[in-house]
This record gives C-alpha cells, structure tokens and sequence, in this order.
C-alpha cells in the first residue's frame, strides 16, 4: 500500500508539481494509481473481513458530524 501510494505522489507530483517525468518514466497516471490503491485497499479489508461500506459510512458520519466545518462541500455542475 505504502509504494503505491507513492506512485500516486510522484504521478501527482508530475502533474501538478516542478517535476516533470523524465523520458523513459513509465506512462502512469492518476487514475491508474488510485485504482491500483483501491485494488490494494479491497483486498488488505477482505482478508481482514472488514465491510469497507459500513467502514465509509462510519467515515462519513465523522465527516458530516465532527468535521463538518473543516472542509467546504462543491456542488456538482
């Protein structure tokens, strides 16, 4: 999990940041790296029978509730 969220640091670092990808850097990109946590994440909570539903419902009860003044909702379009 830690290296991939790595490459998803560097892909963002590469995008948004002074670094930019040097010529023979693999072609990656955001939404490739979020996915591959996302594969990483699903599979470390199955083998740990954790419901990852249950788990962001809890999270966004925390967000909407004791956190709900550090971050401003956007509307969609």
């Amino acid at each position: 999990l830690s290296e991939e969220v790595g490459e998803l640091a560097r892909e963002v670092n590469h995008q948004y940041g002074p670094k930019p990808k040097k010529p023979d850097e693999a072609d990656n990109s955001i939404e490739l790296e979020l996915g591959d946590i996302l594969f990483i994440i699903t599979c470390f909570a199955n083998s740990l029978e954790i419901d990852l539903a249950r788990a962001h419902d809890k999270v966004m009860h925390k967000f909407n509730t004791r956190d709900a003044g550090r971050w401003t909702k956007k509307e969609g379009p």
